[in-house]
């Protein structure tokens, strides 16, 4: 009796299984790298696709920046719109964060262990500063999809789940040359993306 119930359940659990594999496989994948003069400049490059048809809900889950050893970190980050960023200070001093862009927010001034956020409504560029350090600079990019990723500090980037379709890609880059290029995803395969932004 054991024997025939562990059967039927088999089925059943194949029929579970196979539509989120189907899903993962409905999809495909960018992954690149950005070239620049300076090797320095490769981390923090934002490389999102532009103009991507359809409604995206924000992110669950918030970014996070820290203040600590009296910089950003990290210092550039992306978010979809309507995402957060909690910012949190590890230093053992006080710290302020507040940006002229957008919609000008000043969250004010907390100590070391405690943290605020703000939800990003609006696409563009958010210079992070701090009013207590002045030397101090962190930057949030917000974009009205999904699709974008941040390369480390060997210029690499991965987009992944993306539908499949041509597309504009484009890059952001503090002091960098935006660039755009044309790309084509097709299910389960990745699209391979090489962006020179040396000036």
């Amino acid at each position: 009796m054991r024997t025939r119930r562990l059967a039927a359940l088999v089925p059943l659990a194949s029929l579970l299984i196979a539509p989120a594999l189907a899903a993962a496989d409905d999809t495909g994948a960018i992954s690149g790298e950005v070239a620049t003069r300076s090797p320095k400049q490769r981390a923090g490059v934002v490389v999102h696709l532009d103009h991507v048809p359809g409604s995206f809900r924000p992110p669950s889950h918030p970014a996070v920046i820290d203040q600590k050893g009296m910089r950003f970190t990290p210092h550039v980050v992306a978010v979809q719109k309507g995402g957060t960023v909690v910012f949190r200070n590890s230093d053992p001093v006080r710290h302020n964060v507040f940006t002229p862009d957008g919609d000008k927010y000043n969250l004010g001034t907390w100590g070391q262990g405690e943290s605020k956020s703000h939800t990003f409504n609006q696409t563009g560029v958010y210079r992070q500063l701090c009013n207590v350090h002045p030397e101090m600079l962190g930057v949030v990019v917000v974009l009205d999809n999904p699709y974008f990723a941040v390369t480390g500090d060997d210029g690499k980037f991965e987009i992944k789940g993306v539908p499949p379709g041509t597309y504009a890609i484009k890059t952001w880059g503090e002091k960098l040359p935006e660039k755009s290029q044309q790309v084509t995803v097709t299910a389960g395969n990745t699209a391979n993306v090489k962006f020179d932004l040396a000036r």
